[in-house]
C-alpha cells in the first residue's frame, strides 16, 4: 500500500461513517460521485468500509463538502472553516441531525416512537431549516411505503415531518394516524365535514374523516421535505 496516498485499514471503519454523513451534506451518494467525479458504486464501497479510499478522493470530498480534511480522516473535530467567523466550526454549530425512525407510513401499526433511540440521524443545515421557518426540535425522518401518493413520493422515499403543525390544510400533505394505521395524505378540508385524505395516485379513493368522532385519529404532522431514491 501506499502510504502517503493511501489510508490504513484501522482508519476505515470511521472514515466510512463520515463520508456517508459528507454525501448525506451535499445530496446523496450520487450527489457527491458527481461533485468528485468518480462511479456511484465506488462511494457505496467506501461509505460501507468495502474500499480504502486515497488521500486524492478525500481532498476532493473536503473541498465539495466544506469539511476538514483532518476531520474526514481523524474524526477530530472540528468539522468546518465557516467562512466569515473567527475559526472553525463544529458539526453540531453548522448542522441540526434529525432523527430518523424506522418507520414505514401508509401501512403498519402503531405510532412513531420518539421516546425511542432513532435508527439514524440525517444531518440538514441550520441555515437551510431556518429558511424554511422549521425548527429542528420539532422534525422527525420516517419511510413511505407504497404507491398511493405517487408521483409525488415514491416507495421507500424519506419523509420529513413537522410534527408541530398538526392542523390540516388544504392541498398540504400529512401523516395521519387512523385506527392504528399510518398513513401519508394531501388533505382537504371539508367544512362541516371533516377532512378528506387525498392520494395522488388517482387509482386510490379519497376517504372523509370527522377529526372529531373518529377514534384512534391522531394527526401526527405535515411533511416538509421528501428525499427520493434515485
Amino acid at each position: 500500500m501506499d502510504n502517503q496516498n493511501e489510508l490504513s485499514v484501522a482508519n476505515l471503519n470511521g472514515i466510512a461513517s463520515r463520508i456517508a454523513l459528507v454525501a448525506e451534506t451535499v445530496g446523496g451518494k450520487r450527489r457527491l460521485a458527481e461533485l468528485i467525479q468518480v462511479s456511484e458504486s465506488q462511494i457505496h464501497r467506501y461509505s460501507a468500509k468495502d474500499s480504502d479510499p486515497k488521500i486524492s478522493v478525500l481532498l476532493s470530498m473536503a473541498a465539495v463538502s466544506g469539511v476538514r480534511l483532518h476531520w474526514l480522516i481523524t474524526g477530530e473535530e472540528p468539522v468546518l472553516c465557516q467562512e466569515g467567523s473567527d475559526g472553525p466550526v463544529s458539526i453540531e454549530q453548522e448542522f441540526a441531525l434529525i432523527p430518523g425512525y424506522n418507520v414505514h407510513v401508509s401501512a403498519g401499526n402503531g405510532t412513531l416512537p420518539l421516546d425511542e433511540q432513532p435508527a439514524r440521524r440525517l444531518a440538514f443545515r441550520h441555515r437551510w431549516l431556518q429558511y424554511r421557518g422549521l425548527n429542528a426540535k420539532n422534525l422527525v425522518m420516517v419511510y413511505a411505503r407504497g404507491d398511493s401518493m405517487e408521483p409525488t413520493i415514491a416507495d421507500n422515499d424519506t419523509l420529513m415531518v413537522d410534527t408541530s403543525d398538526t392542523v390540516p390544510q388544504d392541498g398540504q400533505i400529512f401523516v395521519i394516524r387512523n385506527d392504528g394505521h399510518l398513513l401519508v395524505k394531501r388533505t382537504q378540508v371539508a367544512p362541516g365535514q371533516g377532512v378528506w385524505l387525498l392520494s395522488d395516485n388517482a387509482n386510490y379513493d379519497r376517504l372523509l374523516l370527522n377529526l372529531n368522532d373518529t377514534p384512534d385519529l391522531d394527526v401526527i404532522g405535515r411533511v416538509v421535505w421528501i428525499g427520493k431514491n434515485v
